[in-house]
C-alpha cells in the first residue's frame, strides 16, 4: 500500500482519550507525521493510528514510531516521527476495494462439479477473480482453503461474472458468501504486504 494522498492522520492513546489529529507526509513507503511537542505522541511502542487517504479511504492501523528533532528550516515543526506500518487493522474503503495482484494456482471445490484447479488473478475483501478450463456456471458456489497471514480460511464465493477466452479458459469474477472470523483482517493485512514488497 502506498499513501501518496494522505496529509493528516488521528494519532490515539493509551486510555482511549480524543485522538489528535496530526499533520503527516506519505511518500511512497516513507511515512514522516510533524509534531509540535517531543511527548506529542504516546510513548508506546504499537501506536493506533489512522490515515486519511483521499483515494484509499480510511486506513487503521499499528504502528512505531522513532520521534527526532526536526533540522529542516521549511518544516515548520520542531519535532518529527518516521513511522512504519506494522499491522492494518482494517480499511474502511473509499471509492473502490484494494486488490492484490497475483498468479497462483490453487484447487477449488464445486458442490456440482468436485474439485478443480484455477490461477489466482487478483483478491479483495470483496471477492476474487481467477481463470480456469472448468466450465462453470452464473451463481455456481465455490469453496477453496487459503493462508493470508498465518492461519488457513476456508473461503465460499459466488460467481457473479464470466469472461471467455476462447481457447478454453474461462476469468471468472466472483463474491465471497460470507468471511469466516478474521478473514477480512489477514486479507486486507495480505494486501498490504503484498503491495510493501514483504510477500510474493
Amino acid at each position: 500500500m502506498v499513501l501518496n494522498n494522505c496529509t493528516i492522520c488521528s494519532v490515539y492513546g493509551a486510555d482511549n482519550e480524543e485522538p489528535k489529529r496530526i499533520r503527516v507526509k506519505c511518500a511512497g513507503n516513507q511515512v514522516v507525521l510533524y509534531l509540535k511537542r517531543e511527548n506529542e505522541v504516546p510513548a508506546e511502542e504499537r501506536i493506533r493510528i489512522d490515515f486519511f487517504d483521499s483515494q484509499i479511504g480510511c486506513i487503521k492501523t499499528y504502528c512505531e514510531l522513532m520521534v527526532r528533532r526536526n533540522y529542516d528550516s521549511s518544516i515548520a515543526e520542531p519535532w518529527v516521527a518516521d513511522c512504519e506500518i506494522v499491522e492494518v487493522a482494517e480499511i474502511v474503503q473509499g471509492r473502490r476495494s484494494l486488490r492484490a495482484k497475483m498468479e497462483k494456482e490453487f484447487a477449488l471445490t464445486s458442490f456440482r462439479l468436485g474439485e478443480f484447479y484455477g490461477e489466482l488473478q487478483n483478491i479483495s475483501t470483496d471477492g476474487l477473480y481467477f481463470i480456469t478450463r472448468t466450465k462453470l456456471r452464473y451463481d455456481d458456489t465455490i469453496e477453496f482453503n487459503y493462508t493470508f497471514v498465518e492461519k488457513e480460511h476456508q473461503l465460499k464465493a459466488v460467481v457473479l461474472r464470466e469472461e471467455d477466452f476462447r481457447d478454453g479458459r474461462y476469468g471468472y469474477g466472483c463474491q465471497f458468501a460470507e468471511l469466516p472470523k478474521g478473514a477480512r483482517r489477514d486479507i486486507q493485512q495480505y494486501i498490504f504486504n503484498r503491495q510493501h514488497g514483504r510477500i510474493w
